[in-house]
Parts: structure tokens; C-alpha cells; sequence
């Protein structure tokens, strides 16, 4: 069986998956895991279980995950361009949401010209956080997400600038534009680092194969750790796209991200290619409040 075959298999899989019927899953994914293929693999794991865990529940598949030989690449190019965004605005409060435990903000900041005063970092997992604390002692750590952060934030709570990579796509759409929206009134910038996911109608073939494609990839990416990431990270991931209670992943092409940061209150100065990735490419996006003039505006 070819790579193309067992894509096939599992892209089938995943349909069968979101409409319940698994049973005719689990005989797809059988097939293409005895031919190879990780993610059937790691999803039969996750299913076996007695329900969906979420894609953070396990920090260290999550950990392997973003250590793998294509997001080494994929953070140096982050970090770097974070670093230069501090070079250009000089903040001196700086918010990291979502920070996990530092990958692309310990690095941006140690090769950045500018010493930012004020660091505040935003991560749920207990976990991650602490070794984000151990790389940055100074930093303030709220153990808790951006959905409760924001709203219990006094009105004297400023940042010049604020930042999230990869974070904002686990965050339900509503939630997280309710959020930001809170947020505007409290940031001079912000910046975020996403994909620029294929913009396909959920639930068409097209969808399926894109999916089945681009796990398998990022799964193949860890190397010895492929089996651990695949069932503890990128299966519930990926199940939490199809068919969770409260999915773990939301993910929108580049242009959605735009409408939905402009409608939360802000005014979008830039959008740049950051760094091409097997996932999708990573994008950043620069917004400031709209109608609000910082003191030094990125357009």
C-alpha cells in the first residue's frame, strides 16, 4: 500500500468518525495503521480510552510535539520575528497568552536588543508554566487561560504590548473574540502568530484529505517520538476537530483571522509570512485598537 493509499484510508476514517459511525472507523484505521500509518495508530489509542482526553492533557507528547525537527525550524523563525518586533516598539509590559513553557518567547526575548520591564505570561497547564518560570524567573505567571483572564482584569491593567503563538486557534471562536475584545481596552498592540490553514468547507472529501495529510506529516515530524505525539497530542487534536463536546481546536484560514481580530475591536497594520511549515504556513498579524494611536505606530 502506498502513501497514498493509506492517506486515503485514514481520510475516510475521519468521516466516519464524525458521523458516529465507529465501527466502520475503527475498521479504516485498523487498515491503514497495519500499513503504516501513524495517525490511525494514535487515534485507535486515544479511542480506546473511556472518552476524548484533550490534545493538553498530556504536556509532555505536547512538549515532544513542539520539539520535533520541522517546529525547531518553525520557532526559530517565530522567535526571531518576536524579537524584532521588540527591537521596533520597545515595549516595556509585554503579555505572552498561551505562552507554554517558552519555546518562542524565552529565545525572542534573549535575542532581542530591548529589555522588556514587564512580563506577564498566561498558560493553564500547570506544568508548562513551570518551565516557563524556570527559563524566565521574573516573569508573572497566571496559571488560568485568556476566556477568564480578560474579564477580571481592573481597568488600570495596560501592556504596550500583548502576544499569542499558536494559542488563540484552542479557544472557541465566541469566547475568544469576547476575550480579545476585553483585551483591546487594555493593550497598545498585539500580535498574533497563527496558520494560514486551507480555507476548505468542513465535512467535504477535500477536507477530510487535508486533514488525514497534514497529521500524518506533522506526526511523521517527531521522529522517535512519532507514536507518543500521535496518540497523546495530535489524536485527541484531531478528534477534538471532528467530533468532542468542546473541541480543543479551532483553526481558521489567515483572512478569517483579520475579520475576527477587526471585529473584536481592533485595526489590523500588517500580515506577514513568518515561515512555511507542513501544517500550513505561519503568519503573523499586527493589530493596534482601533482608534487608538500608540506611540509607535507599526504603520
Amino acid at each position: 500500500m502506498n502513501t497514498h493509499e493509506r492517506s486515503s484510508l485514514l481520510a475516510r476514517a475521519l468521516g466516519e468518525l464524525q458521523a458516529g459511525e465507529d465501527g466502520d472507523a475503527r475498521r479504516l484505521l485498523d487498515m491503514a495503521s497495519e500499513h503504516g500509518s501513524l495517525m490511525a495508530s494514535g487515534l485507535l489509542q486515544a479511542l480506546a480510552g473511556d472518552e476524548v482526553s484533550n490534545a493538553y492533557d498530556q504536556p509532555r507528547a505536547f512538549e515532544r510535539f513542539i520539539r520535533g525537527a520541522g517546529n525547531l525550524a518553525l520557532y526559530d523563525a517565530v522567535s526571531a520575528e518576536l524579537a524584532r518586533m521588540y527591537t521596533t516598539h520597545v515595549p516595556h509590559s509585554l503579555l505572552d497568552i498561551g505562552a507554554g513553557d517558552g519555546m518562542a518567547l524565552a529565545p525572542a526575548i534573549g535575542a532581542s536588543d530591548h529589555a522588556i520591564a514587564h512580563l506577564d505570561v498566561v498558560e493553564p497547564n500547570s506544568a508548562l508554566l513551570c518551565h516557563l518560570k524556570a527559563l524566565l524567573p521574573t516573569a508573572e505567571g497566571h496559571e488560568t487561560t485568556l476566556e477568564r483572564f480578560a474579564p477580571t482584569l481592573p481597568a488600570t491593567a495596560h501592556w504596550q504590548m500583548a502576544q499569542s503563538t499558536f494559542a488563540l486557534q484552542s479557544i472557541a471562536p465566541a469566547a475568544r473574540k469576547a476575550a480579545l475584545r476585553l483585551l483591546a481596552a487594555h493593550v497598545d498592540r498585539l500580535i498574533i502568530v497563527e496558520f494560514d490553514v486551507p480555507d476548505l468547507a468542513a465535512g467535504t472529501p477535500e477536507y477530510y484529505a487535508s486533514l488525514a495529510a497534514r497529521y500524518e506529516e506533522a506526526a511523521a515530524d517527531c521522529g522517535d517520538d512519532a507514536d507518543l505525539v500521535a496518540g497523546g497530542f495530535l489524536a485527541p487534536m484531531l478528534l477534538g476537530q471532528l467530533r468532542a463536546a468542546a473541541p480543543s481546536n479551532y483553526e481558521q484560514p489567515m483572512r478569517a483571522w483579520e475579520s475576527e481580530v477587526t471585529e473584536a475591536g481592533f485595526r489590523v497594520v500588517r500580515v506577514a509570512h513568518v515561515h512555511p511549515y507542513s501544517w500550513a504556513d505561519a503568519f503573523l498579524l499586527e493589530a493596534v485598537p482601533a482608534g487608538h494611536s500608540p506611540g509607535r505606530p507599526a504603520d
